[in-house]
């Protein structure tokens, strides 16, 4: 599944795998085109719906936010088809090179295949687009070579995966719940208008969608460092404050989950 759709100067691509004849879409993904400037390629998933629709677009840069495979997945398309340049942070391009690096458990796979290599540079503290600059702002967390895009003027956001919508309610086995909250802190304090997210895609009032979820990071960590006071065991803790775990956990192999969440705020033993 591909969708196109304009935001103000936002082309917004989401996307996903259909399954079960094309009634479901396996955990969306979103791209975004700002001038001639490619935030993100999205899943190599969809990469046979992307081909004929790019007719009309340019794209002279890709900027990655991270080295995961739904994020770098249409790198080397853009660059055949576009001959654009690839910049990203440079603890990514060994991944954009050779995505096995990236280690993707049997759901990943499946979800959104192995990228094609592709080849980048480090990016700098700024990128320019044909009309506007980005500022590069890092935010490690969600993984050690995040970074967003901040365009000050229109307070436009794009902000990868280190938002993901106002709850935390899973994480992956490798993010770091600190790190996260210190990165949204240093985000919330711009002026943010829109954020162009990779999960949830186009969040508007994105200042206020930071704090809220700054707010009840704030709030699960101070329950669970007090529940862990009181002896209770991280299993325990999670039971407490954010249920049993379902699906994710299972279709994952642990390797998403609500136990993450409360591990990565604990420190595991």
């Amino acid at each position: 599944m591909l969708k196109i759709e304009q935001h103000g100067p936002v082309t917004v691509f989401r996307m996903g795998r259909h399954v079960a004849s094309r009634r479901w879409v396996l955990y969306e993904a979103h791209a975004f085109l700002i001038d001639d400037t490619m935030i993100d390629t999205g899943t190599i998933a969809v990469r046979n719906e992307w081909a004929p629709k790019l007719d009309g677009f340019r794209c002279s840069t890709i900027v990655n936010t991270h080295h995961h495979e739904d994020h770098i997945g249409n790198n080397r398309l853009f660059q055949d088809r576009f001959g654009a340049e690839i910049y990203a942070h440079p603890g990514a391009l060994a991944f954009l090179e050779e995505p096995r690096r990236i280690g993707m458990q049997l759901y990943r796979r499946v979800v959104w295949n192995t990228p094609d290599p592709s080849r980048g540079t480090p990016v700098g503290d700024t990128v320019s687009t044909s009309r506007r600059s980005l500022q590069v702002i890092p935010a490690p967390g969600h993984s050690p070579d995040h970074i967003c895009l901040y365009e000050p003027a229109a307070g436009l956001l794009f902000a990868g995966d280190i938002f993901c919508g106002k709850r935390v309610a899973y994480f992956r086995a490798d993010e770091d719940f600190n790190l996260t909250l210190q990165s949204l802190k240093r985000l919330a304090a711009l002026d943010i208008r829109t954020i162009y997210c990779g999960l949830k895609g186009v969040v508007e009032d994105g200042g206020k969608a930071l704090k809220e979820k700054i707010r009840g990071m704030e709030e699960l960590r101070d329950k669970a460092l007090e529940l862990r006071q009181k002896g209770l065991s991280p299993r325990e803790i999670r039971r407490r404050l954010l249920g049993f775990e379902n699906k994710m956990y299972t279709i994952s192999g642990g390797h998403f989950s609500k136990q993450n969440v409360i591990d990565s705020i604990l420190g595991k033993d």
